[in-house]
């Protein structure tokens, strides 16, 4: 049975890609760097650290570059959330599960590419914060795939990660998991392909958030709530 599960944010729980689209693609035309960004080209690096998410979206750039970068990518983001710009609405069927989880006392957290505010900003939004036990983000611990997050999760809630499944869209979230020695749950909504996910060998698939509870593992635990 699954005691623990972990969520990854962006793309899993909340569509948040437009938005991160529109405040990346600001904060590269303020200093002036030259590339149309795709709503492809940032699905490819959500789930990342915002360090080495413009790293990738940037690689000719020097690190100071890159650096004034992520800030004004910060200052974008806060601004478009100060001004109701952004629309991350949750995937469907996000709230019902967690609360048939919650009910069972399955323990949930959360391991995202996110600042820990931004993931405070979307947990106010949604009224999401009650359903995770532990929070972990990028500005905690090394980016993904390193299993860092996943680890410090699993430090503060007492379970091993064998009782454990990681869900996420990404290539980078099935591999934390995988690095971590969790089980592994991969959605197919999300950011990044059916065939990019089939890289990482996730040990389950979801096509829809509701699909987490038939999992035997989790199934099993709700059994015996």
């Amino acid at each position: 049975m699954f005691d623990l599960i972990i969520f990854d944010c962006d793309g899993t729980l909340v569509d948040s890609l437009d938005g991160i689209a529109r405040a990346a693609q600001r904060a590269l035309d303020e200093l002036g760097y030259h590339r149309d960004l795709s709503h492809d080209d940032i699905a490819q690096v959500v789930g990342l650290s915002l360090e080495e998410a413009m790293a990738t979206l940037m690689p000719d750039a020097d690190p100071e570059f890159r650096t004034n970068a992520v800030l004004g990518y910060k200052r974008h983001y806060q601004a478009m959330a100060d001004g109701r710009e952004l629309l991350a609405p949750l995937f469907p069927g996000v709230r019902d599960t967690l609360e048939t989880l919650e009910a069972a006392g399955v323990v949930m957290g959360v391991a995202t590419g996110k600042s820990l505010r931004g993931v405070q900003r979307t947990f106010q939004e949604h009224d999401l914060a009650h359903f995770f036990t532990a929070v972990m983000t990028a500005d905690q611990a090394p980016s993904k795939p390193h299993p860092a997050m996943v680890e410090n999760i699993l430090r503060a809630t007492g379970f091993s990660a064998s009782q454990t499944l990681m869900v996420g869209d990404t290539l980078y979230d099935i591999e934390m998991g995988r690095n971590a020695g969790t089980w592994t749950a991969a959605v197919t909504y999300g950011c990044h392909s059916r065939a990019r996910l089939t890289e990482a060998r996730p040990d389950h698939w979801l096509e829809t958030m509701p699909e987490l509870l038939a999992i035997d593992g989790v199934r099993a635990q709700l059994r015996n709530s």
